[in-house]
């Protein structure tokens, strides 16, 4: 099975749209359950540029458009019908500082826009005569219907359950202060190809989504079967219900022909899913193992999606990928790169509301307008005042693997906000920590590796013992003693990375110690070229663990790649593939 790109759930992301339209700006959110049935309800906000009077729509103002509502509804009367209703009440949830006249100003139009509903029911009204389906009925199934709405189909990630409106009032805010910034041109508008944003499907989720489609088909089916053995008095018996077959056949059909999905609906599914293991050589069958593949089509013009990012430094190989068709969207993963499997994210969310992190229903943003916001997997969880107490707090505890090594910790000082990742499919990659103070019980110095002479002799040691002793140690041992740490590409973004323990040895010695040396009396070993010394880095956080691992299996064999020109790299990673070998050591039996 390969593994399938998509764009991750239940990120904010900003766009500017072309010149031509009458929305400047659009800010949307997929949103989708942690676990359970994966339906994605998309959120949009549009800021509009030009008046529209048939439609009784001023310029400058924001729309929503929700799930399962035809048309866009302004921005206050979604806020309204969230419980939210007194203008400064909505001000307050939008823009965290009252000093900020330019926001406010900017807000104006819409509070201008839903004068005329000034209530909650009122509201919901609104809402609910432009849901679908319900027009015909009295009132007060409308407003149901509308609180039906906001509960379950609105940013279903936060929460489903009744009570959640000012979380959801507090997230929306939230959307429009990231909007009207990009409007206001105080932030950037996000990268669609940013490798932070994107998630990778493995075969866990693959069949998982494969098998929730089957057995949801199966329990219509056997609900057919009960209401027509009631209705003709008939016995009903379990065997002639279920249909035990039609688990294998779909299974089987998608496994063989990699249509991935219902075999009735074969036009909607993905094709090339499931691919017949190459065996060449065992460079090529480790090649296919590692694949992944985007599915966009092919024949798009975009040239965006095709090109290497900055962020696929170490996850993607930058040379091996197919030339003509599917160039740039068939990548392969680097050494030691690693997908994370996922994990519950609550426990996260307990430690830190135990160490005073107020939850978000008490938050109120004028008393703290400079609180840091803190998100679980994207959802607003709460706020705190000391972030940086925090963030080294919960970095501690997943370096003594408290927490598990795979959550992502962002904290992004500008924006004042601390994010928090646990969902599987990220793309990580693992580097050496440096140590960022000065350590008393260990003996490690500010500004070096936490990698020592005692955890090499421990590694020697492995060797008498054999992999399956109780006391192996390995690399789970190295990555639990805190020397290694996994970084995914959207925690790289706030890591300080060092080329080689060789440059970090320079780097300390001239900037902590204040012993600048000449580079020949810091002569140490294998020459190279050396990263030049800046003298306004701060302070390095990590240090690769070798340079070459941002190559992928077939380029990773090339001598000397960096002697090429860069195309021949990539043509040779096409026909390293296509040598033929002894794929593996037990090449008279065949086990696949």
């Amino acid at each position: 099975l390969i593994a399938q790109e998509r764009s991750a759930a239940n990120i904010v992301q900003v766009f500017k749209k072309p010149a031509g339209s009458s929305v400047s700006y659009q800010a949307e959110i997929r949103s989708a359950l942690e676990k359970g049935s994966r339906l994605i309800s998309s959120l949009q906000m549009k800021m509009h540029t030009k008046a529209e009077p048939a439609k009784g729509r001023l310029s400058g103002t924001v729309s929503v458009t929700l799930p399962y509502v035809k048309e866009e509804v302004s921005l206050a009367i979604v806020f309204r019908a969230l419980g939210v209703v007194s203008d400064e009440d909505i001000l307050n949830h939008i823009c965290y500082d009252r000093k900020d006249t330019q926001m406010l100003e900017a807000l104006r139009p819409c509070i201008e826009e839903a004068f005329c509903i000034q209530d909650r029911e009122v509201a919901l009204d609104y809402i609910g005569k432009r849901g679908n389906g319900n027009t015909g009925q009295n009132r007060n199934n409308r407003i149901r219907a509308a609180k039906d709405l906001l509960q379950k189909e609105m940013l279903p990630h936060i929460s489903q359950t009744e009570g959640c409106e000012t979380r959801k009032a507090f997230f929306l805010g939230y959307m429009v202060h990231k909007l009207l910034q990009c409007v206001l041109g105080r932030r950037d508008t996000d990268d669609r190809d940013h490798f932070g944003k994107k998630r990778l499907d493995l075969a866990g989720p693959l069949l998982a989504k494969l098998f929730r489609g089957v057995v949801r088909r199966m329990t219509q089916d056997l609900m057919g079967y009960m209401k027509r053995c009631i209705d003709t008095n008939k016995h009903f018996s379990l065997a002639l219900g279920i249909k035990s077959s039609s688990l294998t056949n779909a299974l089987k059909y998608s496994l063989a022909t990699g249509n991935w999905g219902d075999q009735k609906k074969a036009m909607s599914s993905t094709a090339g899913v499931s691919q017949v293991l190459n065996r060449y050589t065992f460079a090529s069958t480790l090649s296919h193992l590692r694949r992944t593949n985007t599915p966009i089509g092919r024949d798009g013009k975009l040239a965006k999606p095709r090109q290497l990012h900055n962020t696929h430094w170490g996850l993607v190989c930058p040379a091996e990928t197919p030339e003509g068709q599917a160039c740039g969207l068939v990548k392969n993963l680097s050494l030691m790169c690693y997908v994370s499997v996922g994990s519950a994210a609550d426990p996260i969310i307990e430690f830190m509301t135990s160490r005073n992190m107020e939850i978000l229903e008490e938050y109120e943003p004028l008393r703290y307008p400079n609180a840091t916001k803190v998100f679980v997997n994207g959802s607003w969880v709460g706020v705190h005042q000391d972030p940086k107490h925090l963030v080294n707090m919960v970095q501690s505890l997943r370096r003594k693997n408290v927490i598990s090594y795979e959550v992502s910790l962002v904290r992004d000082i500008r924006d004042r906000e601390f994010k928090i990742f646990s969902d599987a499919g990220r793309v990580m990659r693992p580097l050496f920590v440096v140590e960022t103070e000065d350590v008393g019980e260990t003996g490690v110095e500010k500004g070096q590796l936490i990698l020592s002479k005692g955890h090499i002799e421990k590694l020697e040691g492995d060797k008498e013992l054999g992999k399956y002793h109780p006391d192996y140690w390995g690399w789970n041992g190295l990555r639990a003693s805190g020397a290694i740490e996994y970084l995914d590409a959207e925690e790289e973004e706030s890591a300080m990375i060092c080329m080689t323990p060789e440059d970090l040895e320079y780097f300390r010695r001239t900037k902590i110690k204040g012993k600048p040396k000449s580079k020949e009396q810091v002569h140490l070993g294998n020459a190279r070229i050396r990263t030049q010394y800046n003298p306004t880095t701060h302070m390095y956080t990590h240090c690769e663990i070798h340079p070459s691992m941002l190559l992928g299996i077939c380029a990773s064999i090339i001598p000397f790649p960096d002697h090429n020109q860069s195309p021949r790299n990539t043509y040779q990673s096409a026909m390293g593939k296509q040598a033929m070998g002894f794929f593996l050591t037990n090449y008279s039996r065949r086990m696949d």
